[in-house]
């Protein structure tokens, strides 16, 4: 098995871009996944489902929209890195984006979790992006993650966490 950077950075060189944003729907139809949205209990964010026949990533419409974008890449790196766990239906192998998904408990979690990161935020993307916003005199630790969570339609929290494991950013 790949890590999960690494298999993040073989979709990005296969869509042949790696300007932000990354068009996750895009990545996910090269390759053959569905992506539908669907209303879900508030605490899923979203499943991958998988049989014999199809992939489907399931999103919670309720959720904002760059919530769903990291939910769509957390599940393209389930199906890349993890073959699933069953599910009492026949021959269906199903993954659940949901509260556990990130307490960094689940080692197949945190893989899904490095592996959207990557895909999402790459880290040359944010090393070039933090360097020049960094680099305007009026720029402050506050402004600098906003635009880059803007420029890579991430939460300002996914920014953070990804700053912080590149170490452009102490951990409070």
């Amino acid at each position: 098995m790949p890590r999960p950077e690494v298999a993040a950075q073989s979709v990005l060189a296969m869509l042949g871009s790696v300007e932000p944003p990354v068009d996750v729907e895009r990545a996910a139809e090269f390759l053959s996944l569905s992506v539908i949205e669907d209303r879900m209990e508030r605490s899923i964010s979203g499943l991958l489902y998988r049989d014999d026949d199809a992939v489907i990533i399931g999103v919670n419409a309720n959720h904002p929209r760059r919530r769903q974008r990291f939910t769509v890449a957390h599940e393209i790196g389930h199906y890349l890195l993890h073959k699933g766990r069953p599910v009492v239906l026949d021959h269906v192998r199903m993954n659940f984006r949901d509260a556990n998904s990130s307490t960094a408990t689940d080692s197949e979690e945190i893989q899904a979790n490095a592996f959207a990161a990557e895909l999402l935020m790459p880290r040359d993307a944010v090393m070039a992006h933090t360097k020049r916003l960094s680099a305007t005199e009026d720029a402050t630790e506050g402004s600098v993650l906003r635009d880059l969570a803007e420029t890579f339609e991430v939460s300002e929290q996914a920014m953070e966490y990804r700053l912080i494991n590149l170490g452009l950013r102490r951990q409070v």
